[in-house]
């Protein structure tokens, strides 16, 4: 029974999906420079939960949003003289060879923000007409105290929202309301009700997973410096919109991976490129360095201890390659071997099933080989169905973490 780590009610919940088919939404980037390995943190995680849910059965819709529309990419685009969505383009491109190099697959669609812009318009109209944005001089602005729940997602009090003064702006009610649409005469921008401007960040994401995936959907994930304020946003926003609740059902947020004591940001300049990390490391190696830690967890960046888990992975890969070696024979007795398999897969799925404990699942995994390695050594023949068996076994169990070249 698979439970999942609900950041809103802030407990594990059993998971079920009532038509077999999960919907799964995660924040991508803002697209103005090369991804580092920060995200690849978060999106190899999100990558592995999906692979695990494939191992039960389920049928994935999991869709990833480019933010293609922001102030830090025409900034940086008009420093080189670029194009702001032409500019976007390239770093999009590069993003998704990283996610490929990285072994990221399952996401179905990368989708652009500039692309649903009529759906955001819609949007922003109808929260005017239902009372809870508001339109100044400088753009549209999503009142917060028309929406009780606000905070609930970060644990935020009143006091305290009242301190969080969000996109500073004389024109706002208050401080903590936070824009759905700004007026501004520079490109890129789009004609609205309200006059030529772009939308708010936060609009972007919710007119993009709902217009995909319904007003209601499984899941949403992304980095935990995310929940405030912009999935608190994306919720108030939904919410207010549909009148239903939950706008998700499950919100899964990964740690942080942090370098030299601080956050790998773009912003900080403290940042390992995902394509440089790669002429050092294969990607299934930063894949099970990533999974030692629990994708809730924080990491901080070791190089000692990145060396040690290529270590262990080769040390897992050797015994199961031991074992791959060896000879069949029909008239074998692989019982013993057989409850090896069957105790490793349920071990296996014990760890997964609580909350992606993918530490857990590796242990169970090395401890695997090491019996295979131990049976080779003292079986010298082995069915032919047995070793099939035993093979798709492990294999489909290192699948889930994609450490297997």
């Amino acid at each position: 029974m698979l439970k999942i780590y609900d950041s809103f009610s802030r407990q594990k919940k059993r998971f079920h999906s009532p038509t077999g088919i999960v919907k799964m939404f995660v924040c991508g980037p803002t697209v103005y420079d090369y991804a580092h390995l920060g995200h690849a943190r978060t999106y190899v995680a999100f990558d592995i939960i999906t692979r695990y849910l494939t191992y039960l059965g389920f049928n994935l819709q999991y869709i990833m949003n480019i933010t293609d529309v922001a102030d830090k990419i025409t900034d940086h685009a008009k420093q080189v003289g670029k194009d702001p969505i032409e500019f976007a383009r390239e770093y999009e491109r590069a993003f998704i060879e990283d996610m490929l190099a990285l072994g990221i697959t399952n996401v179905q669609g990368y989708v652009r923000a500039s692309e649903h812009i009529p759906q955001m318009i819609s949007q922003v109209s109808a929260l005017i007409e239902r009372g809870v944005a508001y339109e100044t001089n400088t753009g549209v602005y999503f009142e917060v105290n028309k929406f009780p729940a606000f905070g609930t997602l970060s644990g935020l009090g009143r006091e305290e929202l009242s301190l969080r003064r969000l996109e500073l702006c004389s024109s706002k009610k208050n401080p903590e309301d936070f824009s759905v649409w700004r007026k501004s005469e520079s490109l890129p921008g789009w004609n609205s009700p309200w006059g030529f401007g772009r939308p708010g960040w936060h609009i972007e994401d919710t007119a993009i997973s709902m217009s995909i995936l319904g007003d209601s959907y499984d899941l949403h994930g992304g980095a935990s410096e995310l929940i405030f304020p912009h999935h608190e946003a994306e919720i108030a926003q939904a919410e207010a919109l549909t009148g239903k609740t939950p706008f998700v059902r499950f919100w899964l947020h990964t740690g942080l991976l942090n370098l030299k004591g601080k956050k790998m940001s773009k912003s900080l300049g403290n940042v390992i490129r995902i394509r440089d990390a790669l002429n050092q490391y294969s990607a299934e190696d930063l894949r099970f360095y990533f999974s030692t830690h629990h994708y809730r967890a924080t990491i901080v960046m070791s190089e000692l201890n990145l060396k040690r888990s290529i270590v262990k992975r080769r040390s897992m890969l050797r015994n199961f390659n031991a074992f791959s070696g060896m000879r069949t024979d029909k008239k074998s007795d692989d019982h013993k071997l057989i409850r090896v398999v069957t105790q490793a897969e349920n071990n296996f799925r014990k760890h997964m099933d609580d909350d992606f404990d993918t530490l857990g699942a590796l242990n169970v995994l090395a401890k695997f080989s090491q019996d295979l390695s131990k049976y080779a050594k003292t079986s010298k023949r082995i069915s032919s169905k047995s070793k099939r068996v035993t093979d798709n076994v492990f294999r489909k169990m290192t699948n889930v973490f994609g450490i297997m070249s």
